[in-house]
């Protein structure tokens, strides 16, 4: 019941992101792209050093009720090609219609179907948000599948996002089912560092990673 709520929560969350979208002006639609772009580009550094040295992806996103591929999912997938990664399969996922009520996030038998097919890849990423899955489904999760990546941010550029419950996100991260999740918010102080250029700036500015405990 408790996940129920949290994704009808989510649903109307969503609804309420896209009539927000329609009064967006010219200046934050451009910050929204831009902030989408290093999105894309610091998944694909994480991604890949996830994936060691093997650099091929599993990717998982929204299906085309959610509209196009996102601006995130285009510079992810740029981002990748450019530092030698590939992506091996594109998994359209039916996360739910956020205009209705209704259940919203990645259904476990997508999840899982993808884990077991391409269990050799370097590493699974989902713009889908994080899988949903109870204590059964967890269990069905092998040791050794390819990590994780998940993005869980109320959008993907002017794209809605799968935004995600940080118990949920945290219990994932514990039972190390998932490597990693990006989500909304600011970066701590300092977490830049070395990494001054103007891209993993902006990141800093806009979303924050949380990591699974070593």
């Amino acid at each position: 019941m408790r996940q129920l709520s949290s994704c009808r929560q989510i649903a109307c969350f969503l609804a309420a992101i896209l009539v927000f979208l329609t009064s967006c002006k010219p200046k934050e639609t451009q910050t929204a792209q831009d902030a989408a772009q290093v999105l894309g580009i610091v998944l694909a550094e994480e991604a890949l050093r996830a994936a060691g040295p093997k650099k091929e992806v599993a990717l998982i996103t929204a299906d085309a009720v959610w509209g196009p591929s996102s601006p995130v999912e285009v510079a992810f997938i740029a981002a990748l090609k450019k530092q030698g990664g590939s992506i091996v399969t594109t998994r359209r996922a039916n996360v739910g219609d956020p205009m209705r009520s209704g259940p919203i996030g990645l259904k476990a038998a997508d999840f899982l179907e993808v884990l077991d097919q391409f269990s050799k890849v370097g590493a699974v990423v989902s713009l889908a948000g994080a899988p949903l899955l109870n204590a059964g489904e967890s269990n069905r999760v092998m040791q050794d599948h390819p990590p994780v990546l998940v993005v869980a941010t109320a959008m993907l550029g002017m794209t809605p996002g799968v935004p995600g419950d940080r118990t949920q996100l945290g219990r994932l991260l514990d039972a190390k089912i998932i490597h990693l999740a990006i989500i909304d918010g600011t970066e701590p102080a300092g977490s830049t560092a070395g990494k001054a250029d103007s891209a993993h700036q902006l990141f800093a500015e806009h979303y924050r990673i949380l990591r699974r405990p070593d």
